[in-house]
């Protein structure tokens, strides 16, 4: 179990791990990190000590499992993304044929986001960096996850005779489906159409909206400054 954080700036000192105990640090370190993110407005915010403070541990203890705080960074994200990715991919091999696998990604993504809150702001609204030094050579940790929307995304404008390119297109359903949770979420006095209506709705707009190019200046990766690229 992961020590409980307190309401002051310190959390409960954590008893010291016995032998082969150490995986436990580990995990109550990713952890920690998290429950920072979840509340942070700039991924900036967590720090190596607010994460140890955070588990109750001492700030050196840190290095014995993790070589730097964009090391620990990259293990939260690939772990949470990891939920969000395993969440639409079983919604994909649920359904029929590719307009149908679609539609059953955006709804799994919609209620990914819906359910788990927490995990999802700490995903998609913490204001990240364009840049990760300990990331050098290593896919985004989102890259995964994009993946499950660009394959079902490719699938369906093949399908349905399309000459749009997939990255391009699938970026601008991500986006529509974030935009989609959030102002539902903050937004609720509005009188917004329901949700498998509106995913309905983005689906088609995907399938025939004019061609979209991706920019060969940028690189072919997700999210190089936003959620995926965290």
């Amino acid at each position: 179990m992961v020590s409980q954080v307190g309401t002051g700036n310190h959390g409960p000192r954590r008893p010291r791990n016995r032998r082969g105990e150490g995986s436990r640090l580990r995990e109550e370190l990713i952890e920690a990190a998290l429950r920072l993110l979840r509340t942070a407005d700039r991924e900036s915010e967590v720090s190596i000590r607010a994460v140890t403070r955070a588990a109750g541990a001492a700030p050196q203890s840190f290095y014995l499992q993790f070589s730097s705080l964009d090391e620990l960074l990259y293990a939260v994200y690939e772990i949470e993304y990891e939920g969000l990715r395993q969440a639409m991919a079983d919604a994909a091999s649920q359904a029929g044929e590719p307009r149908a696998r679609l539609r059953a990604v955006c709804q799994a993504y919609c209620r990914y986001a819906q359910e788990q809150p927490g995990r999802y702001r700490a995903l998609t609204s913490v204001h990240g960096q364009a840049h990760h030094d300990g990331w050098k050579d290593r896919p985004l940790p989102g890259a995964p996850a994009f993946a499950v929307i660009l394959d079902t995304v490719a699938a369906a404008l093949s399908a349905a005779g399309s000459k749009a390119e997939p990255f391009p297109a699938a970026a601008t359903l991500w986006a529509s489906l974030h935009g989609l949770v959030t102002l539902r979420a903050s937004r609720p006095a509005f009188p917004w159409p329901a949700v498998d209506d509106m995913i309905a709705s983005l689906v088609e707009q995907v399938l025939h909206a004019p061609a979209l190019h991706a920019q060969p200046a940028q690189p072919a990766q997700p999210g190089a400054t936003g959620p995926v690229a965290r």
